[in-house]
């Protein structure tokens, strides 16, 4: 056997390993390294070459105060020197803390936390309580949707080209369209539409054994990768009135668009409604290290005293990262990025229309907070797609990417890569004016790779 800390790291050995030992997410097995990073701060990253970029994607929505904050590096090494983990048969003291901090600052009367690893885990958490409490088995999930990797969260991402090798499992899900205003599926205009999607959502209910086999709607408030789909102000409160009616529990999916992403705390308290149970990861601890919490009512919290929870992993609760999310996430506060990402949201949001009136390939713009989405078409008349829904599943260069090849050439990386006809502009809520002109100037450059595809 090989010395195992004698591997060698040329930059040609780690191009090397890249290609023949790693598997890269949600792609074809590339024949080169990507561009390698080496340091990042703020809102920039260095990569190898010396070249410094612009990180106008928060690193797809998680590093929401931006990078290599010396007050969380400091609250690593603190607990890294003191306890990183244990089991969790037995009580730590950044645990206790951080599900106590969870409860201040979820909306209502969620208080009651499972701590995981990430966001997948989070959703798969969510959706074993909603079984285990209502004692059914069906789960509404909403087309064009992403809710993690693993078996049951990748179930639940219909509409989403990668689900598509998963075999199916984890939950009997029933499929609904998003409240999806640019491209109803009910072939209705907003606001006279009647709020149809809502009505079609207690049709299907009822239609698949109301309250007796229903269990729970999981969907993302504000939709993340596969197209920033913001609701009308009143679907929230219309789908919450349809879930009490028969007993249903609401799943808010706030892996995304959680921890002042869209200008609020979470994305729920713009219409201040209170799901029975949320999910969340990414801004948690902004990408430091790996956490995710599902977070449920009081009511379903204390059922569990008198009913056998089943679920568990060996790293819940983990000590380093729950301290790291203790410093992460009072950093929201004493920095007002909450409000700086609905003043920068605003700004952004404003700057995004322009490239609208600019570009024949963007056909519609939206967004809530530092989450905005430009979605491109062929035809801005006809709305035609610019691509297909498996042009991501598929090997050959398409419109989006063609765009994110470009902006990291011109020095940005935004979210380009991710499945539909939507880019996403989501950069940290430490993000300046004068950052956000930047970034739109380079996204107006890069469109101009798509507007080749236009008709």
């Amino acid at each position: 056997m090989k010395y195992l800390k004698n591997i060698p790291s040329t930059k040609e050995d780690l191009d090397r390993y890249e290609v023949d030992h790693l598997f890269h997410s949600w792609s074809y097995q590339p024949s080169a390294s990507p561009p390698r990073v080496v340091s990042a701060k703020g809102v920039r990253f260095q990569t190898e070459d010396g070249r410094e970029r612009l990180d106008f994607s928060s690193c797809f929505v998680s590093h929401n105060i931006g990078h290599q904050d010396p007050r969380v590096i400091k609250a690593i090494k603190e607990q890294a020197d003191t306890l990183t983990s244990f089991a969790p048969t037995l009580s730590t003291k950044p645990r206790a803390m951080l599900s106590k901090l969870l409860a201040d600052i979820t909306p209502g009367d969620l208080s009651r936390s499972f701590i995981s690893l990430g966001g997948t885990e989070a959703n798969e958490a969510a959706v074993k309580i909603c079984h285990q409490y209502t004692g059914r088995r069906k789960i509404i999930c909403r087309y064009k949707s992403y809710h993690g990797g693993t078996a049951t969260s990748m179930t639940l991402s219909a509409g989403d080209a990668r689900n598509w090798a998963q075999v199916l499992g984890g939950a009997e899900v029933v499929r609904i369209p998003q409240p999806y205003c640019y491209r109803c599926s009910f072939g209705q205009k907003y606001p006279d539409c009647n709020m149809q999607c809502v009505k079609y959502v207690d049709e299907v209910i009822e239609c698949e054994g109301g309250g007796s086999l229903v269990a729970g709607i999981i969907f993302e408030p504000v939709t993340g990768a596969n197209g920033i789909i913001v609701p009308p102000p009143e679907y929230f409160p219309e789908l919450r009135r349809v879930c009490d009616k028969w007993g249903v529990l609401m799943i808010a999916d706030e892996v995304m668009s959680g921890f002042g992403r869209t200008g609020k705390w979470f994305a729920m308290d713009h219409w201040s409604v209170v799901p029975d149970i949320m999910t969340m990861a990414k801004g948690m601890t902004c990408g430091y290290l790996p956490l995710g919490a599902t977070v449920v009512k009081t009511e379903i919290g204390d059922k569990f005293k008198e009913r056998f929870f089943s679920h568990g992993a060996t790293y819940a609760g983990h000590a380093l990262g729950c301290a790291t999310a203790l410093s992460v996430i009072p950093i929201y506060q004493e920095d007002n990025l909450i409000e700086n990402s609905e003043k920068m949201g605003d700004y952004l949001l404003e700057r995004a229309n322009e490239l609208k009136e600019k570009h024949p390939c963007v056909g519609d713009v939206r967004g809530l907070g530092l989450f905005v989405g430009i979605e491109l078409v062929k035809n801005k008349g006809t709305r035609e797609p610019i691509m297909a829904l498996d042009a991501k599943i598929k090997p050959a260069m398409n419109p989006k990417m063609a765009v994110a090849k470009k902006l990291m050439e011109l020095g940005m990386m935004a979210m380009a890569a991710n499945p539909g006809n939507v880019i996403a502009m989501a950069p940290p809520l430490i993000i300046t004016k004068e950052e956000i002109d930047e970034g739109v100037s380079i996204m107006d450059k890069a469109l101009e790779e798509a507007d080749k595809f236009t008709s």
